[in-house]
Order: structure tokens, then C-alpha cells, then sequence
């Protein structure tokens, strides 16, 4: 009997950090876009399906679910912290897209993996014609004890996957997570104000919850909160399928603690 207590608390563990790690979206958020990011091309969230109804009634096997179509309700709302808002930038569909000339810089906070400590940094990318169908691509991150430099030139159709195969990659990926967790968690309908989605499993409740519109370095979004038993699990800005991905995610431990923030606080499409 003592070897098989062991077996389910050894199981049982092995599934709470699945569990943990899925709602973080660590792991799996790293498989599923870098492949999306290699098959697809491009950066963005791109056409994920959806009709972009946000009245859908998406309650099932026992999930109480109440989206409301208040878009235009608190849009005054749009008091993004970002940091340099660029006068001239666009919020056109898919923004962050690395196959075209343009200027990103993030702020990054949260947990040094190597050393557990809290700090700070920052990710630039920066794209810049260079003729002939081709971009010069600088990379410049730094958190922590992670740094990550370089400059690449060559075809435009070719940096989504490149630029992606090294540790500046994690930021990314973090934003490109909070989008597709929202949108798979809303059934692939668009966020609006009001949209509200709670969810019971062994864990705990989680609740999901557009709260109001923001705009970071001039890219608007909605601003999604999640939280596990009434802890902060996760935070976001999400824009539509069609949109790209969300300029502003922030991630965090059990215990409460800032795991990851990024943050968009300048850009330009050039």
C-alpha cells in the first residue's frame, strides 16, 4: 500500500507541474510557436480561426462562461504603462512582423533562471532595408545574466524562423503565448470588455477576464487578467486573430511572484 501512496503522490506531482507549466505557458507554448512560427512565416497570431463573435455562448462541461460585447464600454481606459509612445506608429494588423523594416524595444522584468533573482533588461529588435528583397536584422537582449547580440543580412522572408533559435526568443514567445491561450480559451472569439470565462479543475478556480483597452507604444489592445483561486497566475493585452500578438504579457510563480513581464514600449513600422 506504501509503494502505491508513493506511485499517485510521485503521479500527482508530475501532474501539478504540467498543470503549472501549461497555465504559465512555458513548455508548450514554445512548441506550438516555434513550429507555427517556422510553417507559418511570420510572427504573428496570423488567422487562427474564429468568426470574431464575441457574444458566443461558450459555456460547457461545467465551465460558467459570460462574454459581453462591451468593447466601446471604458475605451477611456487606454492608460498603457509603456514607456515612449511613437507619435507615427501604426496599429495595422500583425505589427510585430520581422519580414518588413521596423523598431521594437521591450522592457523585460522578472526571475533570472540562472541565479532566481529578480531583474530587469531589455529586447531590440531592429529591421532595416537593405535592397533587394533583403533586411539587416540587429538583435540586442539582455536580462540578467542572459545576453544575446547580433546583426544578420539576407532574405526578409527568411528571419521569423532565424531569429527565433536562441534565448531572445523566450520574450516572444511569452507574448505570442497569452495570445493563443486566450484565444483557445475563448473558443477563438475576439476580446472585448466584459468577456469573462471561469474555469473549475483540481487546481483550483480560474478566472479569466477582459477588464479594459490599453495602448502600448501606440498598439492598442484589451488587457486580460487570469487568476488561480484568486491569485494573479497571469496578465495580457490582447488584440484580435487577424492582429498579432499581444504587446504586453506578464507571467507569474505560485507563490505570487513576477515570473516574466514584457513589455513593448517603443515601436515603428518603417
Amino acid at each position: 500500500m506504501t509503494d502505491n501512496n508513493q506511485i499517485y503522490d510521485t503521479n500527482h506531482e508530475i501532474m501539478y507541474e504540467l498543470n503549472r507549466q501549461l497555465l504559465n505557458m512555458r513548455v508548450l507554448t514554445t512548441v506550438i510557436l516555434a513550429i507555427t512560427v517556422i510553417l507559418a512565416g511570420c510572427t504573428g497570431v496570423g488567422s487562427l480561426g474564429g468568426d470574431g463573435d464575441s457574444n458566443e455562448d461558450l459555456s460547457s462541461n461545467g465551465v460558467e462562461t459570460d462574454t459581453s460585447n462591451d468593447a466601446e464600454a471604458g475605451s477611456g481606459a487606454e492608460d498603457g504603462t509603456s514607456s515612449t509612445v511613437n507619435e507615427g506608429s501604426q496599429t495595422e494588423d500583425n505589427w510585430f512582423d520581422l519580414s518588413e523594416p521596423g523598431y521594437y524595444e521591450f522592457d523585460l522584468a522578472g526571475i533570472d533562471r540562472k541565479t532566481g533573482e529578480q531583474v530587469t533588461g531589455r529586447l531590440v529588435y531592429d529591421a532595416e532595408a537593405a535592397g533587394d528583397g533583403e533586411l539587416t536584422v540587429s538583435v540586442d537582449y539582455e536580462f540578467g545574466s542572459e545576453q544575446f547580440q547580433s546583426t544578420t543580412t539576407g532574405p526578409a522572408d527568411e528571419f521569423s524562423a532565424q531569429l527565433f533559435l536562441n534565448e531572445a526568443y523566450t520574450p516572444i514567445a511569452t507574448l505570442q503565448g497569452v495570445s493563443l491561450q486566450y484565444l483557445f480559451e475563448m473558443g477563438f472569439t475576439d476580446p472585448a470588455i466584459g468577456n469573462y470565462k471561469q474555469t473549475t479543475t483540481d487546481d483550483g478556480t480560474q478566472i479569466t477576464e477582459v477588464t479594459e483597452k490599453r495602448s502600448y507604444a501606440g498598439v492598442e489592445c484589451f488587457f486580460v487578467e487570469t487568476t488561480l483561486d484568486g491569485t494573479l497566475s497571469q496578465e495580457g493585452c490582447i488584440r484580435d486573430a487577424e492582429s498579432g500578438i499581444a504587446p504586453y504579457a506578464a507571467t507569474y510563480t505560485d507563490e505570487g511572484d513576477l515570473e516574466l513581464k514584457v513589455e513593448l514600449v517603443e515601436f515603428e513600422s518603417r
